[in-house]
């Protein structure tokens, strides 16, 4: 029987829209599954014993709660997945067994993962290039989405994979049998080559945590020698502070003029780990002769702005140069707050790190000089060196 080429047109699209209905309903399934178990998680809160866990004021999940919800991320998934995806020639009771264990196992997964996020967690924040989030549930969630979905991905795999029997004749023995070795070799090979595959990314997932820890403790001895260099915070002489006049250069600077003037007093800190001494903030904004200078320091503009930090001490001085409170760095990169030479002066600055005529975030030099630390921060793609050469014969670095 001829067929006409517009019913198989008319069939194949038929089958297309089949297909493409099923990737819609497993990105549907796979989108709700998430919020199913995250706020299924918060809702039962309350009723799941030993859920929670508290540190001070703060109430944070345990294991009993992240499993219940990975549990019902569990039900959101995998029973509509498996009953999808089901070849013919399974029942729909088998599926539905196959779904429960592994919304048994999603449960099991989840709050093992989640258990792991000081270590696993917290080293996979260490590869971002952000500082890592202070809040214990920041790392596990991250060690969650890194456990958890590679696991329930391979169950699918597994309870949706179908198993071949091949039966012999009497009337083909021959055929038949090569045909089932054949066929046991070729399952064998599968078999064999799916281990190798999650042997394999078994090995890469934990090659990939020997650099994280090796970068955790190398961030780890940073804060250690930054936490050990801090000068001591007893018997801290008091500012004498100076003029703004002494303090800044409050004249022409090249094709720079000097605008508004803040002076600030920045109290003692006696807070653990963040002890500092009171200072005295004197800064300015640099503009062009001719462009509009800023009324207000927090004005915005084409400008260079210039700090001048007085500190009781040149100890405390250098501490801060070398570890500004107000400036982001990373430990693990030294090109963020590298020392570089100025006018046969060591400054630290982030030049390094720029590419040449890159300009859309701010380069700076800071450098201590006596009990006094200089900032210099250029924002305005003009970023010639006449404000750090005057500032530098005021106040001299003194980085050894």
């Amino acid at each position: 029987m001829n067929i006409s080429t517009g019913i198989l047109s008319w069939v194949l699209l038929a089958l297309l829209a089949l297909t493409s209905a099923i990737l819609i309903t497993l990105v549907v399934v796979s989108a709700v599954a998430w919020p199913t178990a995250y706020f299924g998680s918060f809702a039962a809160m309350g009723f799941i014993p030993g859920g929670t866990v508290h540190h001070g004021d703060a109430v944070e999940p345990a294991f009993p709660l992240i499993a219940f919800g990975g549990m019902l991320g569990g039900v959101a998934l995998l029973i509509p997945m498996l009953l999808l995806l089901k070849s013919s020639s399974v029942s729909r009771g088998a599926a539905l067994g196959k779904a429960f264990l592994g919304i048994l196992l999603s449960g099991i997964v989840g709050g093992i993962a989640w258990e792991l996020g000081p270590t696993l967690g917290a080293g996979i924040w260490a590869l971002l290039p952000t500082a890592p989030l202070p809040q214990p549930e920041s790392y596990g969630i991250a060690a969650l989405f890194f456990v958890w979905q590679p696991v329930i991905a391979l169950f699918i795999g597994w309870a949706t994979s179908e198993n071949r029997m091949f039966v012999q004749t009497q009337a083909r023995e021959s055929k038949s049998e090569v045909s089932a070795r054949a066929s046991l070799f070729s399952s064998g090979l599968g078999r064999r080559a799916f281990v190798v595959i999650v042997a394999t990314l078994a090995a890469l997932s934990l090659t990939r945590i020997i650099p994280v820890r090796l970068r955790l403790a190398h961030r780890e001895r940073a804060v250690a020698k930054m936490r050990g260099s801090r000068p001591s915070a007893v018997d801290i002489p008091v500012v004498q502070p100076m003029t703004e006049e002494e303090a800044l250069i409050l004249k022409q600077i090249g094709d720079y003029q000097p605008g508004h003037v803040m002076k600030t007093v920045e109290l003692v800190s006696h807070e653990k780990g963040f002890e500092k001494p009171g200072n005295m903030y004197f800064s300015t904004f640099y503009t062009k002769t001719g462009e509009s200078v800023p009324q207000s320091p927090l004005a915005p503009g084409q400008n260079v702005w210039v700090i001048a930090q007085q500190y009781p001490n040149s100890a405390w001085a250098q501490y801060f140069a070398e570890y500004p409170p107000n400036r982001y760095n990373s430990f693990d990169n030294p090109k963020q707050h590298a020392i570089v030479v100025q006018f046969n002066n060591r400054v630290r600055s982030n030049q390094l790190e720029r590419s040449p005529g890159q300009t859309w975030y701010s380069l700076y030099y800071m450098w201590p000089s006596g009990n006094c630390v200089i900032t210099v921060e250029y924002h305005t793609p003009d970023e010639n060196l006449e404000l750090v050469r005057a500032y530098l014969e005021k106040y001299p670095s003194s980085i050894p």
